[in-house]
C-alpha cells in the first residue's frame, strides 16, 4: 500500500482499538445501579454478567451494544479509507479492524487491560466479514442456548460454527487474500475457547449459573455434574463424526462417466492471490497459465506426467491481466493500467516465454482492452476494447484491432458505435476468419467478418436472450462457440459414440457440466470442491483444454485452478474437435 494509505489504515485500526475498549457493561452498570460490576457476579463485564445483575432487558442493551463496536468499525472503516483516499481500501484492513475492536473489548485500555469475552464483539466483526458464516454462529448460539442454556457454552459453539462455516465456502484458506482472515479466525476461536476454561470448569463443577427460561427449580450439583459431562460427551461425539466426515470428503475424488469416458480432478492448487480467471494451457499441455487480476499476477504451472501442478513461476505484472493467450513458444499477456491509471492510459500486451522471462517490448493497444485472441497462423492478434464505452466520451468508440504478432501498430479495425454497445469478450471462429464479440448490455453477440484483416467488417448480430447454454455453430468449413446470456465458459470435445460435446462452466454451480452439442442433452457435472479440506464449493471463472494432454483446467473466483483428467476406459480416444477453447 502507498504511504498515505498505510498511514490511515493503521490510524484506523488504532481507533478500532479505543471503540472497542469501551466497557459498555461496566459503564451500563455503574450508570444504573452505580456499582462495579467486576465486583459482582463473575465479575466480568459482558453483557451476560450485567444480565444478572441488572436483568434481561439490559442483557440485550449491552449485547447490543458490543456487538454494534464490532459490526460498524469492520464494515465501514475500509469504506471510510475509500472514501478518504480515493483509492481501494488495502485487502486486509477489515481483518484487522475486526481484530482491534474484539482485543479492545477483551483487553481495553481505560480498565487496565481487564475486559470480557469477546462474544457479542467477536458476533459484530465477524457478521462484517463473513455475513453467511456469522449468521449462522448467531443461530447456533441461540440453539445451543436453548438446548444447554449454559452462555458460556452457547458462545464457544457459535464460534466454532463460524469456523467451520466460513472453511466450507473459502476456495484456498491461505492464499494471498484469504490468509490474514484464515490467522485471525483460528486465532480467535483459540481465544474464545481459551478465555472460557473457568467457566468450563464450573461447568464441570455443577456451579456455572444457567439462563432461565422459565421458573426456576431445584437442581441437586450430582444432577448439574451428571448434565455437564452428558453435554462434554455430546459435543466430543460431534466433533469425532465431524473430524470422520472431513476425511472421508478430503479423500475422496468426484467422478463423471461419461459413455466409455471418466472425468476426474487430477489436481487441485491454490495461486496464493485470493482470484483467479482466464486459463490457457501452452507448450503442447506441459504448462499452465492462469491469471490473478485482483493482485497483477499471472502464475506458471508446469503439468507433470502425473497430471499434477507445480508452480513454475509468480510473475508480477505492471498491469491487470484480462487475457492470455498462447502460441508457439510465447505467451501474450493483455493488461490494463492498475487504480486510477486504466483512465488515462491505453492497455498493452506483454509477451513471455515458457520459462516466465519478459521478451520484446509491450505493445500498445486501445483504452480499456477487454479480450485478445490470436490467429491460428500465430501472426496476428484481435484485440477488443471497450474505448468511451467505460464512461470516458473523449475516448475512441469501443472496437475490435488487428495488430501484427510482432508489435508494429493496429492494421485494421472495425468499431461498436451503436449506442449501449460495450464488448466483452472475444470468441475467434477455427479458421480465424470470423469473431464473436459478446455485448452483454445488448444481450447480443456481434458477427465480424475478418477475412480480409485490413478492413474486417461487422455483419450481424445474435440475441443472446433465453441462450442458457453454448453450443457450437458449423457450416462451410469453420466453426466457432456460440456464447450464451449465462457469460458460461465453454469447450468442444468428441467422445467415441457420443459424437460432439461440449463442457461449460455452471454460472452459479460448483463444476463443469458436460452435454451433447446437436440436441444439449445433458451427460451429467463434475463437481469440483474447494476450500479448507475440499470441504467448500467454487465457482468458475475460466476453461481451457489441452487436446494433447486431454485435461482440462478450471479457474475459480477464489483463486484456486483444477485440473481434469479426462481418461478413455477402453483404447478409445477423446478428441478437440478444432474449437478455439475459451467462450
Amino acid at each position: 500500500m502507498n504511504a498515505p494509505s498505510g498511514v490511515l489504515a493503521t490510524l484506523l485500526v488504532a481507533i478500532a482499538y479505543l471503540i472497542g475498549a469501551i466497557p459498555f457493561g461496566f459503564l451500563t452498570a455503574k450508570w444504573i445501579k452505580g456499582i462495579d460490576v467486576r465486583t459482582v457476579g463473575s465479575g466480568n463485564i459482558g453483557a451476560t454478567n450485567v444480565g444478572r445483575v441488572l436483568g434481561f432487558r439490559f442483557f440485550l442493551l449491552v449485547f447490543a451494544l458490543d456487538l454494534a463496536k464490532g459490526l460498524l468499525p469492520t464494515w465501514g472503516f475500509p469504506r471510510l479509507s475509500e472514501w478518504l483516499t480515493g483509492r481501494p481500501a488495502p485487502p486486509d484492513l477489515a481483518v484487522l479492524v475486526a481484530l482491534a475492536t474484539i482485543l479492545g473489548h477483551n483487553f481495553p485500555v481505560y480498565l487496565k487491560f481487564k475486559g470480557g469475552k469477546g462474544v457479542a464483539t467477536s458476533l459484530g466483526a465477524f457478521l462484517a466479514l463473513d455475513p453467511f458464516a456469522g449468521g449462522a454462529a448467531a443461530a447456533a448460539f441461540v440453539i445451543f442456548l436453548l438446548v444447554c442454556r449454559y452462555v458460556s457454552m452457547s458462545s464457544v459453539g457459535g464460534g466454532a460454527v463460524f469456523f467451520v462455516a466460513h472453511f466450507l465456502r473459502v476456495g484456498d484458506p491461505w492464499s494471498r487474500g484469504e490468509r490474514a482472515m484464515t490467522v485471525v479466525t483460528v486465532a480467535l476461536l483459540l481465544l474464545l475457547i481459551a478465555r472460557h476454561r473457568k467457566n468450563f470448569a464450573r461447568i464441570a463443577a455443577g456451579t456455572e449459573p444457567k439462563v432461565s427460561l422459565r421458573k426456576k427449580r431445584k437442581e441437586s450439583p450430582s444432577g448439574r455434574i451428571g448434565a455437564a459431562w452428558l453435554l462434554v460427551f455430546a459435543a466430543l461425539t460431534v466433533a469425532a463424526v465431524g473430524a470422520l466426515a472431513v476425511v472421508k470428503r478430503a479423500t475422496k475424488k468426484d467422478v463423471l462417466t461419461v459413455g466409455r469416458y471418466t472425468l476426474s480432478e487430477s489436481s487441485r492448487a491454490g495461486t496464493g492471490h485470493q482470484r483467479a480467471e482466464r486459463v490457457a494451457f501452452a507448450d503442447g499441455g506441459r504448462l499452465l497459465a492462469v491469471t490473478c487480476p485482483r493482485y497483477n499476477r499471472l502464475v506458471l504451472y508446469r503439468v507433470t506426467g502425473e497430471d499434477a501442478l507445480e508452480v513454475a513461476n509468480d510473475l508480477t505484472l505492471d498491469g491487470k491481466p484480462v487475457a492470455v493467450c498462447a502460441a508457439n513458444d510465447r505467451l501474450y499477456v493483455l493488461e490494463r493500467p492498475p487504480g486510477d491509471d486504466r483512465h488515462i492510459q491505453p492497455g498493452w500486451w506483454e509477451t513471455f516465454d515458457f520459462k516466465g522471462e519478459r521478451v520484446g517490448d509491450r505493445v500498445v493497444v486501445g483504452f480499456y482492452p477487454d479480450d485478445m485472441a490470436l490467429a491460428p497462423d500465430g501472426q496476428h492478434a484481435y484485440v477488443l476494447t471497450s474505448g468511451r464505452a467505460e464512461g470516458s466520451a473523449d475516448r475512441p468508440a469501443p472496437g475490435l484491432d488487428v495488430y501484427p504478432i510482432d508489435g508494429s501498430n493496429s492494421v485494421g479495425r472495425v468499431t461498436f458505435d451503436t449506442p449501449g454497445d460495450d464488448p466483452a469478450r472475444l470468441t475467434l471462429s477455427a479458421s480465424g476468419l470470423s469473431a464473436l464479440v459478446t455485448l452483454p448490455n445488448a444481450r447480443v453477440a456481434e458477427a465480424v467478418d475478418l477475412s480480409d484483416r485490413q478492413q474486417p467488417r461487422r455483419i450481424g448480430r445474435t440475441s443472446l436472450t433465453g441462450v442458457d447454454q453454448p453450443y457450437p455453430s458449423r457450416g462451410e468449413g469453420d466453426a466457432i462457440m456460440m456464447p450464451s446470456g449465462s457469460g458460461r465458459e465453454a469447450v468442444s470435445l468428441s467422445f467415441a459414440g457420443l459424437g460432439e460435446c461440449v463442457a461449460s462452466t455452471l454460472p452459479h454451480g460448483s463444476g463443469v457440466e458436460l452435454y451433447q452439442a446437436a440436441r444439449r442433452k445433458p451427460l451429467g457435472t463434475l463437481v469440483l470442491h474447494g476450500g479448507a479440506f475440499g470441504l467448500g464449493s467454487i465457482r468458475p471463472t475460466g476453461l481451457a483444454f489441452s487436446p494433447e494432454r486431454k485435461l482440462l483446467a478450471v479457474a475459480n473466483r477464489s483463486g484456486g485452478v483444477h485440473l481434469v483428467a479426462i481418461r478413455p476406459s477402453g483404447a478409445e480416444e477423446v478428441a478437440s474437435r478444432e474449437m478455439p477453447t475459451g467462450r
